[in-house]
């Protein structure tokens, strides 16, 4: 399962799971499981309470994506103005550690 955040202007972010073998429909139940609810991009207004809020799914990775609406203005495409950082937040550690 991955985790899909996006920052968006205005301090907030949007959620959104997503598993390649599995429709939304099963995301549903899955987080429902967890005793979550979930619906398709979802709004939080902090990365701490998007982190709470998925600890149960422990999803195996999360992304941060920002999207740069200021860099079309000054002639850049649109397209090169995504950046996609992965966020470590439910990393197995080892036992070793």
């Amino acid at each position: 399962m991955e985790l899909i955040i996006e920052a968006c202007e205005g301090g907030f972010f949007i959620a959104k799971l997503t598993q390649h073998d599995h429709n939304e429909q099963w995301l549903r139940l899955m987080c429902r499981r967890q005793g979550l609810t979930y619906r398709d991009n979802m709004r939080f207004h902090s990365l701490d309470h998007i982190r709470d809020y998925f600890a149960p799914l422990t999803p195996q990775s999360v992304w941060l994506v920002y999207n740069h609406a200021y860099d079309e203005m000054i002639g850049m495409p649109s397209s090169a103005t995504v950046s996609r950082q992965p966020l470590y937040w439910y990393a197995r550690r080892s036992k070793s550690a």
